[in-house]
């Protein structure tokens, strides 16, 4: 039965997130679907007595849309101080996010881009935190990483932008450095092209697993830089011009 499935997966990856060894997929108990995969994500989250921040979301041409849930716990503010996980090393990526100002709660039709964007109440740079629950996060499917949260372990926010509207979102020059030294500069390189898509797509999915933006919720829509993978012991800082830097340092 489903509930078995997201029962068994649920807690696979609490004891992975609580220290035991990792595995290399969920095997039987692996989502069938998305709401599936959801579901785990919200049973891990029920299991560290977290509680929704927002969302990261991904939204790429002709590919499959992913979404994942942010523990408000782990959204914290630039300059952060970050312990480094097991392995000595975590992903960071540079990235747009939004801040809602209302709920965008279910209805019968869409919402549109007007209708999203009017209920944002800010955008700011943001680099996510990125540690995986399997053995090797290139190996399993795309539901199964949906049910790790897409490897989402924390995010850290930059100030709120103050004049974004009238900024080309797609096209702004994004800039990750660790210890110094540039890892990527570059212009544009969000994976849906504008990180509105995905804010969008968004909106509109989360009714049909049972939820819905709500205000004060934190969307960050993909990495403008890649993942790139870090060592502790030193501080990382991502941006873009004219819309602000965040800073991590890593213990």
């Amino acid at each position: 039965m489903a509930e078995d499935r997201i029962t068994q997966a649920a807690q696979a990856l609490l004891a992975a997130r609580q220290g035991a060894p990792k595995a290399a997929n969920l095997g039987a108990a692996a989502p069938t679907s998305m709401a599936e995969a959801f579901a785990i994500q919200r049973a891990v989250l029920a299991g560290i007595g977290g509680s929704i921040g927002g969302y990261k979301c991904a939204a790429p041409p002709g590919k499959d849309p992913s979404a994942a849930i942010m523990n408000g716990a782990t959204i914290r503010p630039s300059p952060a101080t970050w312990q480094m996980p097991r392995e000595g090393r975590i992903g960071i990526e540079t990235e747009v996010a939004f801040r809602l100002a209302r709920p965008l709660p279910a209805r019968a039709t869409p919402y549109n881009r007007e209708e999203v964007l009017d209920a944002v109440a800010a955008a700011f740079p943001v680099m996510e935190m990125v540690e995986s629950r399997y053995q090797d996060p290139r190996a399993v499917n795309p539901l199964e990483a949906m049910a790790d949260n897409v490897a989402h372990a924390g995010l850290v926010f930059g100030a709120d932008v103050p004049n974004w509207r009238s900024l080309d979102l797609p096209n702004l020059a994004v800039k990750q450095t660790a210890g110094g030294e540039t890892q990527v500069e570059r212009i544009g390189g969000n994976p849906s092209l504008d990180p509105v898509t995905p804010l969008v797509w968004l909106a509109n999915f989360l009714p049909t697993v049972g939820l819905h933006l709500e205000a004060g919720q934190v969307v960050t829509t993909g990495s403008c830089t890649g993942l790139l993978w870090v060592p502790g012991k030193q501080r990382v800082t991502g941006g873009f011009a004219g819309f602000g830097e965040v800073a991590v340092d890593l213990a």
